[in-house]
């Protein structure tokens, strides 16, 4: 305890004026008294309890007093010196993924990691605190905040991510935050090797605030489904990371969670075990769960669709060698195929071609270039467009087209030259661009390769699953009929709970927590799955240390309490007691 202002130790000398007083003021009071009948007994009770006579009598002047003393100690601002947090900047990183998610003795490491911040937020002493989440895109949730409610508020609002925590990009963002000042850095987190930090940076000392080490967890690593000679088969990757042999239920689930099946196994310490279902019922969507006792339950389920998407592209060999170079280009399987051959093939592909008949068929989408059954003929007039996705990506400005194929009179035209169809779209969802692309000087232009991006975007979609993703993945994704402008969908989970709505055209951003969703608009449903990540499979084991120090730890290690608030709470307490002995009794107490 110190106080901060010792001058006013002067101060003391009104008490003692008041205590000087008291001396010689008069010390009797005169008093009529009628009758002598009850003297005797008076005086019995007065010399059984002659100090609380006494106390009852001066109840007023050990009441001043003791507000004057107390009012004398406050003007000295006494403080209380408590322990702080080192160095004069403050950096909290905290690790957001889905191992946070452990559990040990009933409470999550990211819970525990929570009330630990909420602790150190009584130990700042006024000092400023950036707090930072992880991730492929590192989050500033505070920056030189001094409020501690703010800050606190802060804390609780945080929320697991279930993404990797991506170390690397988060500790070089970090390095951005670090200015000349002493830096303490706290690190909340489940594990991080020491190595992994940039350890050569002066006068910055590591705090790591790591997971328990006994952490035990039983994951699903794997899970797949495919469908062979009409049959739909399934295999599950189930690994043990425990040190005791465990024993594990799998079940396997359709999209509205009927139990399809369940295998119950054993499993080694620290061994993996591949169990394979057959003969399950056709579905369109799987979801494995495993029924086991572990620290860690977020990788014990995994949901997959059965491969509705296309998986390719097969190119027509006979077509210009610029539109095999730009789908080549894309990071998509893509193969060359002979003219002869492409109608054969049976698999999940679009197919880009100039043959005709191709059209015919429903099951694989088509991107025609051209016409085999027609000849072309001279055009001249201004390229037009109509409002459609194909043309959100890649407008089409100042092409030069010479000659065009008839067109399709069932079809759409979404693109025209002068009155002539350019771009077509059938009633299925194929695309047919009525010129060779030798008669047009388009692969000139920015705006082709895009046109192809953006064909390979919306065939590959036309069906109603738009695929898997990593939690909170940032993905370009064509998701509206081509024929159509912007659309805006609603992303609900299997449950049917609202999460957010993503405007077709923007760069759409998967959910946090993995599972399956649902992407609707009006009677259209659109389907994909959020898995974890593998990283997020593995628990590592917990470590807890600190690292380097600041050069001035001694001058920052306490922080002064400060006593006056409750002083000052006691003085007016004291003032109301002295009213009250007032009104009963009068200024002669």
């Amino acid at each position: 305890m110190g106080f901060n202002q010792l001058p006013f130790l002067l101060t003391a000398i009104f008490p003692l004026t008041v205590l000087i007083y008291y001396f010689f003021r008069k010390k009797y009071v005169v008093k009529q008294i009628s009758s002598t009948l009850f003297w005797d007994e008076v005086m019995k009770e007065t010399k059984a309890s002659p100090y609380l006579q006494h106390l009852q009598r001066n109840a007023l002047f050990y009441l001043q007093m003791l507000g004057l003393i107390l009012l004398v100690i406050a003007l000295l601002q006494p403080y209380w010196k408590t322990k702080s947090i080192a160095g004069n900047q403050i950096i909290w990183v905290v690790d957001t993924s889905a191992t946070m998610l452990s559990e040990n003795e009933g409470q999550t490491i990211f819970e525990a990691h929570q009330k630990e911040m909420l602790d150190l937020t009584n130990k700042l002493g006024g000092k400023a605190v950036t707090i930072i989440t992880t991730g492929l895109e590192p989050q500033v949730v505070l920056r030189n905040e001094t409020n501690t409610k703010t800050i606190q508020n802060a804390v609780k609002s945080l929320e697991v991510t279930y993404a990797n925590e991506q170390f690397p990009t988060m500790l070089d963002f970090l390095q951005t935050f670090i200015s000349k000042k002493s830096t303490v850095i706290y690190l909340f987190t489940d594990a991080i090797e020491r190595d992994q930090l940039p350890l050569e940076l002066p006068d910055v000392k590591w705090i790591v605030k790591g997971a328990p080490d006994d952490l035990q967890n039983i994951s699903l690593q794997r899970f797949g489904a495919t469908k062979v000679e009409g049959q739909l088969k399934a295999i599950t990757q189930v690994k043990n990371d425990t040190s005791k042999e465990q024993q594990v239920t799998i079940l396997i689930t359709n999209d509205t969670g009927k139990e399809l099946t369940k295998k119950k196994i054993t499993i080694p310490a620290n061994k993996e075990e591949r169990v394979l279902f057959d003969n399950l019922p056709n579905q369109t969507a799987l979801t494995a769960k495993l029924k086991v006792k572990d620290d860690y339950k977020v990788d014990n389920e995994m949901t997959i669709l059965i491969q509705q998407n296309i998986s390719k592209i097969l190119v027509d060999q006979g077509l210009q060698q610029l539109v095999q170079k730009a789908f080549q280009a894309m990071d998509f399987p893509v193969s060359i195929v002979p003219s002869l051959q492409l109608g054969d093939s049976k698999d999940d592909a679009i197919i880009v071609t100039n043959q005709t008949r191709l059209l015919e068929q429903q099951k694989q989408p088509v991107l025609l270039i051209g016409r085999d059954d027609k000849k072309a003929k001279e055009v001249k007039g201004e390229l037009k467009t109509k409002d459609s996705n194909l043309f959100a990506y890649a407008p089409i400005k100042d092409v030069y087209v010479n000659e065009l194929y008839p067109a399709f009179t069932d079809y759409k035209t979404i693109a025209t030259i002068g009155d002539a169809p350019f771009i077509q779209i059938s009633p299925i969802g194929h695309i047919a661009v009525l010129a060779d692309i030798q008669m047009t000087d388009w692969p000139l232009h920015p705006s082709f390769p895009l046109f192809l991006w953006s064909a390979k975007e919306s065939l590959a979609s036309s069906g109603s699953d738009i695929g898997t993703f990593s939690p909170n993945e940032r993905r370009i994704i064509s998701l509206a009929g081509i024929d159509g402008g912007e659309k805006g969908y609603e992303i609900y989970t299997q449950d049917g709970e609202y999460i957010r709505s993503f405007e077709d055209g923007n760069s759409f951003i998967a959910p946090t927590k993995p599972g399956f969703y649902m992407m609707k608009s009006g009677n259209e449903e659109k389907r994909f799955v959020v898995t974890l990540q593998q990283q997020e499979k593995v628990i590592a084991k917990g470590t807890s240390f600190e690292y380097g120090e600041t050069m001035d730890k001694k001058a920052t290690n306490f922080i002064q309490q400060p006593l006056v608030p409750l002083l000052l709470l006691l003085i007016i307490t004291l003032l109301l007691v002295e009213w009250e002995v007032q009104r009963r009794y009068g200024f002669t107490h």
